[in-house]
Protein backbone atom coordinates (compact mmCIF):
# COMPACT_ATOMS: atom_id res chain seq x y z
CA UNK A 1 0.00 0.00 0.00
CA UNK A 2 3.04 2.14 0.59
CA UNK A 3 5.28 1.39 -2.03
CA UNK A 4 6.92 3.86 -4.13
CA UNK A 5 5.45 6.51 -1.21
CA UNK A 6 7.09 9.77 0.26
CA UNK A 7 6.47 10.25 3.85
CA UNK A 8 7.95 12.83 6.86
CA UNK A 9 7.90 11.98 10.06
CA UNK A 10 8.85 14.25 13.06
CA UNK A 11 10.19 13.15 16.27
CA UNK A 12 11.03 9.70 13.80
CA UNK A 13 14.41 9.02 15.32
CA UNK A 14 12.86 7.52 18.82
CA UNK A 15 9.56 5.71 20.53
CA UNK A 16 6.44 5.61 18.39
CA UNK A 17 8.14 7.90 15.33
CA UNK A 18 10.69 5.38 14.91
CA UNK A 19 8.50 2.55 15.45
CA UNK A 20 6.22 4.07 12.87
CA UNK A 21 9.37 4.67 9.93
CA UNK A 22 10.37 1.79 10.59
CA UNK A 23 6.28 0.19 9.51
CA UNK A 24 6.45 2.22 6.44
CA UNK A 25 10.09 1.50 5.44
CA UNK A 26 8.93 -2.13 5.58
CA UNK A 27 6.61 -1.78 3.43
CA UNK A 28 8.51 0.41 1.10
CA UNK A 29 7.83 3.66 1.43
CA UNK A 30 10.72 6.93 1.00
CA UNK A 31 11.06 7.71 4.46
CA UNK A 32 12.16 11.16 5.42
CA UNK A 33 13.02 11.54 9.28
CA UNK A 34 13.32 14.69 10.98
CA UNK A 35 14.82 15.47 14.63
CA UNK A 36 17.33 18.13 15.98
CA UNK A 37 19.21 15.40 17.21
CA UNK A 38 22.12 14.41 14.23
CA UNK A 39 23.47 11.59 15.95
CA UNK A 40 20.28 9.52 16.71
CA UNK A 41 18.94 10.52 13.32
CA UNK A 42 22.14 8.95 11.84
CA UNK A 43 21.16 5.83 14.01
CA UNK A 44 17.98 5.37 13.05
CA UNK A 45 18.62 5.84 9.32
CA UNK A 46 20.42 3.13 9.01
CA UNK A 47 17.95 0.98 10.66
CA UNK A 48 15.75 2.37 7.93
CA UNK A 49 17.90 2.08 4.98
CA UNK A 50 17.68 -1.87 5.30
CA UNK A 51 14.17 -1.74 4.05
CA UNK A 52 14.13 1.30 2.19
CA UNK A 53 17.53 2.39 0.78
CA UNK A 54 16.70 6.12 -0.31
CA UNK A 55 15.13 7.00 3.16
CA UNK A 56 16.71 9.98 4.59
CA UNK A 57 17.49 12.11 7.85
CA UNK A 58 17.37 16.03 8.06
CA UNK A 59 17.95 17.97 11.08
CA UNK A 60 15.35 19.92 11.73
CA UNK A 61 13.47 22.03 14.81
CA UNK A 62 10.24 21.83 14.49
CA UNK A 63 9.93 25.24 16.00
CA UNK A 64 11.69 26.91 13.59
CA UNK A 65 10.16 28.07 10.70
CA UNK A 66 13.27 27.90 8.02
CA UNK A 67 14.37 24.46 9.47
CA UNK A 68 10.64 23.26 8.49
CA UNK A 69 10.36 24.84 5.22
CA UNK A 70 14.04 23.56 4.48
CA UNK A 71 12.83 20.02 5.40
CA UNK A 72 10.31 20.12 3.12
CA UNK A 73 11.80 21.37 0.34
CA UNK A 74 14.62 19.28 0.42
CA UNK A 75 12.09 16.19 0.52
CA UNK A 76 10.35 17.38 -2.25
CA UNK A 77 13.43 18.17 -4.31
CA UNK A 78 14.65 14.95 -4.46
CA UNK A 79 11.13 13.16 -4.29
CA UNK A 80 9.35 15.06 -6.48
CA UNK A 81 6.40 14.47 -4.02
CA UNK A 82 5.06 14.09 -0.51
CA UNK A 83 2.09 11.68 -0.09
CA UNK A 84 2.07 11.30 4.23
CA UNK A 85 3.43 13.92 6.74
CA UNK A 86 3.34 11.91 10.51
CA UNK A 87 3.90 15.45 12.48
CA UNK A 88 5.25 13.90 16.12
CA UNK A 89 8.00 16.32 17.62
CA UNK A 90 7.57 15.68 20.67
CA UNK A 91 9.46 16.87 24.19
CA UNK A 92 9.76 16.31 27.87
CA UNK A 93 9.40 19.52 28.94
CA UNK A 94 5.56 18.92 30.29
CA UNK A 95 6.80 20.42 33.74
CA UNK A 96 4.66 19.47 36.66
CA UNK A 97 5.21 23.76 37.99
CA UNK A 98 2.52 24.91 39.40
CA UNK A 99 0.60 27.41 37.43
CA UNK A 100 1.25 30.71 38.99
CA UNK A 101 4.83 29.07 39.18
CA UNK A 102 5.39 29.13 35.58
CA UNK A 103 7.48 31.01 33.66
CA UNK A 104 6.03 32.96 31.03
CA UNK A 105 9.17 32.53 28.72
CA UNK A 106 8.59 28.82 29.44
CA UNK A 107 4.87 29.19 28.17
CA UNK A 108 6.05 30.33 24.50
CA UNK A 109 9.02 27.81 24.35
CA UNK A 110 6.13 24.63 25.19
CA UNK A 111 3.53 26.41 23.00
CA UNK A 112 6.08 26.93 20.02
CA UNK A 113 7.03 22.92 20.87
CA UNK A 114 3.29 21.27 20.90
CA UNK A 115 1.51 23.81 18.70
CA UNK A 116 3.68 26.11 16.44
CA UNK A 117 5.29 23.23 15.27
CA UNK A 118 2.30 21.42 14.25
CA UNK A 119 1.08 24.16 12.36
CA UNK A 120 4.78 24.83 10.47
CA UNK A 121 4.96 21.73 9.71
CA UNK A 122 1.18 21.49 8.07
CA UNK A 123 1.68 25.19 6.35
CA UNK A 124 4.59 23.37 4.40
CA UNK A 125 3.35 20.04 3.08
CA UNK A 126 0.31 21.52 2.84
CA UNK A 127 2.08 23.69 0.26
CA UNK A 128 2.75 20.23 -1.97
CA UNK A 129 -0.07 18.60 -1.12
CA UNK A 130 -2.23 21.00 -2.67
CA UNK A 131 0.00 21.47 -5.70
CA UNK A 132 -0.88 17.52 -5.76
CA UNK A 133 -4.30 17.53 -4.66
CA UNK A 134 -3.91 14.70 -2.33
CA UNK A 135 -1.52 13.73 0.58
CA UNK A 136 -2.51 12.59 4.66
CA UNK A 137 -1.30 14.25 7.69
CA UNK A 138 -1.53 12.49 11.14
CA UNK A 139 -0.37 15.21 14.32
CA UNK A 140 0.80 13.85 17.46
CA UNK A 141 -1.36 15.62 20.05
CA UNK A 142 -1.43 14.21 23.97
CA UNK A 143 -3.87 12.25 26.81
CA UNK A 144 -3.57 15.09 28.54
CA UNK A 145 -4.96 16.93 26.12
CA UNK A 146 -8.50 14.71 27.34
CA UNK A 147 -7.11 14.54 30.72
CA UNK A 148 -6.31 17.74 31.60
CA UNK A 149 -4.20 16.67 34.42
CA UNK A 150 -3.31 19.23 37.20
CA UNK A 151 0.19 20.54 36.77
CA UNK A 152 0.67 20.05 33.07
CA UNK A 153 -2.09 22.93 32.22
CA UNK A 154 0.83 24.72 29.25
CA UNK A 155 1.28 21.46 27.81
CA UNK A 156 -2.40 20.24 27.83
CA UNK A 157 -3.29 23.71 26.49
CA UNK A 158 -0.63 23.04 23.42
CA UNK A 159 -1.83 19.81 22.98
CA UNK A 160 -5.58 20.78 23.02
CA UNK A 161 -4.95 23.05 20.23
CA UNK A 162 -3.12 20.27 17.87
CA UNK A 163 -6.54 18.68 17.92
CA UNK A 164 -8.91 21.58 17.16
CA UNK A 165 -6.34 22.84 14.62
CA UNK A 166 -6.46 19.26 12.82
CA UNK A 167 -9.96 19.16 12.96
CA UNK A 168 -10.36 23.01 11.35
CA UNK A 169 -7.44 22.46 8.61
CA UNK A 170 -9.41 19.24 7.51
CA UNK A 171 -12.41 20.84 6.89
CA UNK A 172 -10.44 23.43 5.04
CA UNK A 173 -8.39 20.95 2.33
CA UNK A 174 -10.84 17.73 2.64
CA UNK A 175 -12.36 19.30 -0.84
CA UNK A 176 -8.04 19.00 -2.38
CA UNK A 177 -8.23 14.85 -1.44
CA UNK A 178 -6.27 15.60 1.50
CA UNK A 179 -7.38 13.89 4.87
CA UNK A 180 -5.67 15.58 8.40
CA UNK A 181 -6.26 13.52 11.55
CA UNK A 182 -5.07 13.65 14.84
CA UNK A 183 -3.87 11.32 16.78
CA UNK A 184 -3.75 10.58 21.51
CA UNK A 185 -1.36 8.34 22.53
CA UNK A 186 -1.38 7.11 26.01
CA UNK A 187 1.44 5.55 28.05
CA UNK A 188 4.07 3.80 26.03
CA UNK A 189 7.40 2.49 26.66
CA UNK A 190 9.06 5.52 24.89
CA UNK A 191 12.27 7.30 25.66
CA UNK A 192 10.46 10.42 27.25
CA UNK A 193 8.49 7.66 29.40
CA UNK A 194 12.16 6.18 30.47
CA UNK A 195 13.58 9.88 31.02
CA UNK A 196 10.33 9.73 33.77
CA UNK A 197 11.48 6.95 35.23
CA UNK A 198 15.20 7.56 35.17
CA UNK A 199 15.49 10.16 37.64
CA UNK A 200 13.23 8.27 40.40
CA UNK A 201 14.09 5.85 43.06
CA UNK A 202 12.98 2.43 43.10
CA UNK A 203 10.32 3.04 45.60
CA UNK A 204 9.05 5.32 43.22
CA UNK A 205 10.02 3.44 39.93
CA UNK A 206 7.22 0.91 41.52
CA UNK A 207 4.55 3.44 42.56
CA UNK A 208 4.78 5.09 38.80
CA UNK A 209 4.83 1.80 37.20
CA UNK A 210 1.94 0.59 39.68
CA UNK A 211 -0.39 3.67 38.60
CA UNK A 212 -0.22 3.22 34.91
CA UNK A 213 -0.95 -0.05 35.33
CA UNK A 214 -4.05 1.32 36.99
CA UNK A 215 -4.54 3.78 34.49
CA UNK A 216 -6.03 2.47 31.87
CA UNK A 217 -8.64 -1.26 30.79
CA UNK A 218 -5.36 -3.12 29.46
CA UNK A 219 -3.36 -2.72 32.96
CA UNK A 220 0.01 -2.11 31.03
CA UNK A 221 1.82 0.08 29.27
CA UNK A 222 1.75 0.14 25.67
CA UNK A 223 4.26 -0.97 23.48
CA UNK A 224 5.23 1.98 20.85
CA UNK A 225 4.80 -0.46 17.85
CA UNK A 226 0.84 -0.93 19.21
CA UNK A 227 0.59 3.07 18.56
CA UNK A 228 2.79 2.90 15.14
CA UNK A 229 -0.14 0.23 14.03
CA UNK A 230 -2.74 2.46 14.85
CA UNK A 231 -1.10 5.85 13.01
CA UNK A 232 -0.09 3.61 9.51
CA UNK A 233 -4.07 2.91 9.40
CA UNK A 234 -4.64 6.08 9.28
CA UNK A 235 -1.84 7.12 7.04
CA UNK A 236 -3.22 3.97 4.70
CA UNK A 237 -5.76 3.81 2.01
CA UNK A 238 -7.72 1.52 5.10
CA UNK A 239 -9.11 5.21 6.34
CA UNK A 240 -9.86 6.67 3.11
CA UNK A 241 -12.97 7.84 4.40
CA UNK A 242 -11.60 9.46 7.85
CA UNK A 243 -10.45 13.08 8.25
CA UNK A 244 -11.20 15.27 10.68
CA UNK A 245 -11.38 12.79 13.99
CA UNK A 246 -9.07 12.71 17.09
CA UNK A 247 -7.71 9.03 17.58
CA UNK A 248 -7.51 7.60 20.98
CA UNK A 249 -4.94 5.07 21.58
CA UNK A 250 -4.51 4.81 25.49
CA UNK A 251 -5.67 0.76 26.16
CA UNK A 252 -8.68 2.33 27.42
CA UNK A 253 -7.94 4.79 30.09
CA UNK A 254 -10.51 5.14 33.23
CA UNK A 255 -8.44 6.58 35.98
CA UNK A 256 -6.71 9.93 36.99
CA UNK A 257 -3.22 9.21 38.72
CA UNK A 258 -3.61 9.66 42.60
Amino acid sequence: MFEGKVGIITGGTSGIGLATAELLAKEGMHVVIASRNSEKGEEALSRLRKWSPRSLFIKTDVTNSQDVKNLVSQTYSTFGKIDVGFNNAANTEASSSATHEFKEEDFYHLINVTLKSVWLCMKYQLQVMTKQNSGVIVNTSSMDAILCSAGTSVYAAGKSGVIALTKSVAQEYGHQHIRINSFCPGAFRTPMLEERFSNLSSEEKAKLNESYQKLNALGRIGDPLEAAKAVKWLLSDDASFVTGQNIIVDGGIGFRFE
